[in-house]
C-alpha cells in the first residue's frame, strides 16, 4: 500500500522552482504521507508510443495507472492528469483505496462531461477545489463514491516576507505599482488606468505555470512591461519595493490570479485585486468603484467563505469591478495617498495569510484525504453496559 502522486512538472522544472525558492506544496505533500512522486515525462516524443501521441499528461496517467496496487491511494496535481488517470484505472482490476484529484477549472463542458463518466466508472476519490464558485458548478457532476472538499490553495510564509516596512511615498520618487502574472489577466484594464497616474507600474507577467502571456498593447510612458520569468528572490524584492500589488483579471468562474493574491498578501503589501465570478475567497475588503466605496458588496467574500464563519472585520485588501479602469485608478490612488490604509490592508493581510493560507496548513490538509483517519469502532449492542 502505498501512495503515489503525480505532479504536472518535469524533474528538471522542480530542480529549478526548488532552487533558493518557497517550498513546493507536492514536496511538502510528498514528506507528509511518504508518497511516491510521479513527474511529467521531459519529451511526450521520447517516452514511448502513448506520450508521443497524446501528450506528456496523458502518459503520465497511463504510467499511474500501470503502477498502481490494490490498496494505493492516488494523487494528482491537476485534472489534466486526474480525469484520464479515471478512466484508466477503470480498466484496470488493481483498483486503489481512493483517488484524489485537484481541479483548478472544470467548468469547461468536456471536463464535466469527463468527470462525470470517471466519479462513476473509476474507483472512489475526493475533488479537492480551490474555489467557491467552481464547486458550486461541479458538485451535481460527481458519482456517489466521491465526495468535493473546499481546500484554500497555499502560500509559503516563511519565504514570502518582507525585510523591510512596507515603502511610504515621497517627492524624491515616485511609488511602484507591481502587477505579477499573465493567465486570464487584464492588463488592458490596467493601463487605461495607470495612464498619466503618478507612479511607476511594472507588469511582470513573465510565469512559471500560465499557459498564456497575456498582452498589454501600447504602453505610457510610466509602465514597464516584461514578459521573462523571475528568479523568486528578484520577485520578492518587487514585492518588497512595491506600494500595492494589482491583480487586474477578466471575469472567469475560476481562482485565477491565486498565487499572486497569497504572495502579495505573504508579504505583507497591499492588494487590489478584480471582484470576478470565481476569485471570491482570499481577500476580505470592500468593493471601490469611481462613486463610492461598498463594504455590503462583498460581504460573501472573503477566508470565511471556506470556513462557514462570519465576515471579518478586518480589510486585507480592495476589489474593484471588471473592466472599469476609472474603478482601478480610484482604487490605487486611495492606497498610494492613504499611508495608514495602506499599512493596514498591509499588515491584515500578513495576518490572514499566516492563519488560513500557509503551506503546512494545505499540505496537512490534503495529507488528511489521502490518509483519513480510521473510523472509530462502535462496540456491538451486546457488549455495551446496561
Amino acid at each position: 500500500m502505498a501512495v503515489r502522486l503525480a505532479v504536472s512538472v518535469t524533474v528538471e522544472q522542480a530542480a529549478v522552482l526548488t532552487e533558493n525558492g518557497p517550498r513546493r506544496d507536492f514536496i511538502e505533500l510528498a514528506a507528509r504521507t511518504n508518497g511516491e512522486t510521479l513527474f511529467q515525462p521531459r519529451a511526450a516524443g521520447r517516452r514511448g508510443l502513448v506520450a508521443k501521441l497524446f501528450g506528456p499528461h496523458l502518459s503520465q496517467a497511463w504510467t499511474l495507472a500501470r503502477r498502481t496496487r490494490p490498496g494505493d491511494s492516488l494523487f494528482a496535481d491537476g485534472e489534466h492528469i486526474g480525469l484520464p488517470l479515471l478512466l484508466m484505472l477503470a480498466m484496470r482490476r488493481a483498483q486503489p483505496t481512493r483517488v484524489v484529484v485537484l481541479g483548478h477549472f472544470l467548468t469547461r463542458w468536456w471536463k464535466l462531461l469527463l468527470l462525470w463518466i470517471g466519479t462513476r466508472i473509476g474507483p472512489p476519490g475526493v475533488l479537492v477545489l480551490h474555489s467557491t464558485a467552481q464547486a458550486e458548478r461541479v458538485g451535481r457532476w460527481l458519482g456517489e463514491r466521491w465526495t468535493l472538499e473546499l481546500v484554500p490553495y497555499q502560500v509559503d510564509t516563511a519565504f514570502w516576507t518582507r525585510s523591510r516596512p512596507l515603502p511610504v511615498p515621497s517627492a524624491d520618487e515616485l511609488p511602484l505599482v507591481l502587477a505579477v502574472g499573465s493567465e486570464h489577466r487584464d492588463y488592458e484594464t490596467l493601463v487605461r488606468a495607470a495612464r498619466g497616474l503618478p507612479a511607476r507600474v511594472f507588469i511582470a507577467a513573465g510565469s512559471h505555470w500560465a499557459r498564456r502571456i497575456a498582452g498589454s498593447g501600447s504602453l505610457p510612458e510610466n509602465v514597464d512591461y516584461s514578459g521573462e520569468p523571475l528568479s523568486f528572490a528578484d520577485l520578492r524584492s518587487l514585492y518588497e519595493a512595491a506600494s500595492v500589488v494589482v491583480v487586474p483579471l477578466v471575469d472567469v468562474p475560476n481562482q485565477s490570479g491565486v498565487t499572486t493574491i497569497l504572495e502579495a498578501l505573504s508579504m505583507g503589501t497591499p492588494v487590489i485585486v478584480t471582484a470576478t465570478e470565481g476569485q471570491r475567497e482570499y481577500i476580505s475588503g470592500p468593493l471601490v468603484t469611481t462613486r463610492l466605496v461598498d463594504a455590503s458588496g462583498t460581504e460573501d467574500r472573503g477566508p470565511h467563505v471556506f470556513t462557514g464563519s462570519a465576515p471579518s472585520e478586518e480589510m486585507t485588501g480592495l476589489y474593484v469591478p471588471p473592466r472599469d479602469s476609472m474603478a482601478l485608478r480610484h482604487a490605487i490612488e486611495r492606497v498610494l495617498l492613504d499611508t495608514g490604509l495602506a499599512r493596514q490592508l498591509g499588515e491584515a493581510g500578513r495576518r490572514s495569510a499566516v492563519a488560513h493560507f500557509d503551506i503546512d496548513r494545505y499540505a496537512a490538509r490534503l495529507a488528511g484525504l489521502l490518509h483519513p483517519a480510521p473510523e472509530p469502532v462502535v462496540p456491538p449492542e451486546s457488549a455495551v453496559a446496561t
